[in-house]
């Protein structure tokens, strides 16, 4: 696979802070682009204007700025408004995605299960294969992922 785009959803939950290292690792690997989206849900239709909504995208273009600035030169962002499984869908589809990257959230005793309901949604309204990265457990390593990186530039 080369040439493609991983499409790598993102989140402001601790749970989800991995995916992004991930999926720079897994586009390093594999050849692809690595778009990074954030979905900004909850804004009513004719409501991007207000206070509130133009404060949740400015800081979900923060967020996305600090963590493309983390992973390197190359990774792309875009933010959207509207429900998270359909917005992560049509940015999918207009980027031509292969692949589709979401963090998971742990739940149920000792936090041993994972969570992935928008994994399941997403499922439901693109044929792009979805990829679930789980929250780590322990500190990951970083040589490692910087080894597919440094793979990658060769």
């Amino acid at each position: 696979m080369t040439g493609g785009t991983l499409i790598c959803g993102v989140d402001e939950t601790p749970d989800g802070a991995d995916a992004p290292a991930i999926g720079r690792a897994m586009a390093a690997r594999l050849g692809l682009r690595l778009v990074l989206v954030r979905v900004i849900d909850g804004v009513p239709a004719g409501g991007r204007e207000s206070l509130t909504a133009r404060q949740r995208l400015a800081g979900a273009e923060r967020t996305l700025d600090l963590i493309a600035r983390d992973l390197g030169d190359g990774t792309e962002r875009r933010v959207v408004v509207g429900d998270r499984a359909e917005a992560l869908a049509q940015v999918a589809a207009d980027e031509g995605a292969d692949l589709i990257l979401l963090g998971s959230r742990t739940a149920g005793l000792a936090n041993r299960r994972l969570r992935w309901t928008l994994a399941r949604e997403l499922e439901a309204v693109t044929p792009i294969p979805v990829v679930v990265a789980p929250p780590s457990t322990r500190q990951r390593s970083s040589r490692r992922l910087a080894a597919a990186a440094t793979a990658a530039t060769r």
